[in-house]
């Protein structure tokens, strides 16, 4: 399974696309989908210590230090512009409208107060909200939301703000 270059330059210019083998190609796909080392053996029906040679030979064919850095090297080198792309990430309605209301302006406390949930629930609707976005804190996740087409300007401006809470346009 030794790796070869194929001929002319990668899509994306970063230089020559090297060849991977089936099994190679497989890992880093795999990986690039955010598998383990352990699915990704089990998958291949190969050994953990295996499928750790097929990483490191993957990673050497691209002249990469880490796992990662490899799926970094060959989005560089347009080797994994095949890859379906993640739609954005669905929440639930409930999990929707905390959104609304946290883009509105209101806090953990205003958010249960208009939904009328405990503020407990609300705190841990907002942390689930931020984990399945992927977002570091409050305006991350709306930031993120907006970005991925879940929430909208129009969204914001209809949510069910009290009076004493929204803000004049």
């Amino acid at each position: 399974m030794s790796s070869r270059v194929a001929g002319g330059p990668s899509p994306a210019g970063g230089g020559p696309v090297p060849y991977l083998a089936p099994a190679l190609r497989t890992v880093l796909l795999r990986a690039a989908e955010g598998a383990t080392l352990r699915q990704i053996a089990k998958e291949l029906r190969v050994s953990e210590v295996t499928a750790r040679g097929y990483s490191a030979r993957m990673q050497d064919a691209l002249g990469a230090c880490t796992l990662a850095h490899a799926v970094h090297r060959a989005h560089q080198l347009g080797m994994l512009d095949d890859l379906p792309k993640p739609g954005p990430p669905l929440l639930p309605p409930g999990y929707l409208e905390v959104l609304r209301l946290i883009a509105a302006g209101l806090s953990n406390s205003g958010i249960a107060a208009t939904l009328g949930r405990p503020e407990y629930t609300v705190m841990d609707q907002v942390r689930r909200i931020r984990a399945r976005l992927g977002a570091r804190d409050r305006s991350h996740a709306v930031a993120l939301a907006m970005a991925a087409g879940l929430l909208s300007v129009e969204d914001v401006l209809q949510s069910r703000v009290p009076p004493s809470c929204a803000h004049s346009a």
